[in-house]
């Protein structure tokens, strides 16, 4: 049981492990004063030795008793099912680990320079933060991102998010957004809907002492890489352009070409950025050292769609139906 009063979980499949062993590394480093939770959505595989992971906590999903999982396995793809327990795993750390003053949620594919101590001050008195994809213009030049992306994916990057535990106003947001979610965590910007992450760009307005995060240091990323620049890196202390310490860089999207920074945005290069290709070099080679190649082979163990291929309206019913089955033999074969 933790005796922290700050702490933070990732989610994550057992194929990301690899991932989320490197965002632990890093996190406790420089946070040893934390718990990590990381939160598999996915049975306990034997391909796995989850002892690696100590201290952090390893919590199978199907745990946590509050969450319907064979409904969500249903009617959700993979990254929909990942997103869609968020605000309730934060309920179920809050009820399970009352002395938790300050919780976070991580993506697994962040990596960690610097200490989260900016934040845990700013949520000794504030109810939640929150860190915008932009805080500038981005060129119209033909490239990707562009503005209007997060217009229909969010202005909030939901990859990271800090609240204050012990709060009524956090126990509101929790309950309005775990409800949204759950009946409406859908990818599919087209009709407003983007898994997790699109609904919280409400909160600042419904919800008091939001805060929302006007630096460099948090939450660079891909996206943000034309306000955001590198001027020194000085073994993990990284500065960056606006004078700010880099906390934690963001490496969504890894791709595996050498000079790519993500597989979706292409308005830069690696060797556009030297000391940001040197970090994502070190960090290509300490998803080696977390055996990141081996995770990626293990499959997921719920019936539950990979993909945001859509179904046939005939079979899409069928499909629902046969992912109900599959979960109920899982249940079967466990008795």
């Amino acid at each position: 049981m933790t005796k922290h009063k700050h702490a933070a979980f990732t989610i994550c499949s057992n194929n990301y492990l690899g991932q989320a062993l490197a965002l632990k590394r890093s996190l406790l480093k420089h946070n040893p004063e934390m718990s990590l939770f990381i939160i598999l959505v996915d049975k306990l595989s034997d391909q796995v030795d989850y002892s690696i992971f100590e201290p952090a906590e390893i919590l199978p999903i199907a745990d946590i008793s509050s969450i319907d999982l064979e409904d969500l396995i249903a009617r959700y793809y993979i990254i929909e099912l990942n997103t869609a327990v968020k605000p309730s795993v934060f309920k179920f750390l809050k009820s399970t680990y009352p002395q938790i003053d300050v919780l976070y949620y991580l993506d697994p594919d962040l990596y960690f320079y610097s200490s989260l101590s900016e934040t845990n001050d700013i949520l000794k008195n504030k109810t939640a933060v929150l860190t915008p994809h932009v805080l500038s213009p981005i060129p119209r030049d033909g490239h990707q991102p562009e503005e209007n992306t997060f217009l229909r994916f969010g202005v909030y990057n939901l990859g990271f998010l800090g609240l204050r535990m012990n709060s009524d106003i956090t126990t509101k947001l929790l309950d309005w957004w775990e409800e949204r979610v759950i009946h409406f965590g859908y990818d599919r910007p087209n009709e407003g809907y983007f898994v997790d992450q699109l609904w919280m760009a409400h909160a600042p307005l419904f919800f008091e002492n939001v805060v929302v995060l006007h630096t460099y240091s948090y939450n660079m990323a891909p996206w943000n890489l034309h306000e955001r620049h590198v001027t020194s890196v000085d073994g993990e202390n990284v500065s960056l352009n606006d004078g700010s310490q880099l906390v934690f860089y963001h490496f969504s999207k890894l791709s595996d070409d050498k000079n790519a920074i993500s597989r979706e945005y292409d308005r830069y290069v690696l060797d556009d950025f030297p000391l940001l290709k040197a970090m994502y070099t070190e960090y290509k080679e300490i998803l080696k050292t977390c055996n990141y190649s081996e995770y990626k082979q293990i499959p997921i163990a719920y019936p539950v769609k990979l993909n945001l291929k859509p179904e046939p309206k005939q079979y899409s019913l069928f499909g629902k139906l046969l992912r109900k089955i599959g979960w109920r033999m899982i249940r079967w074969s466990e008795n």
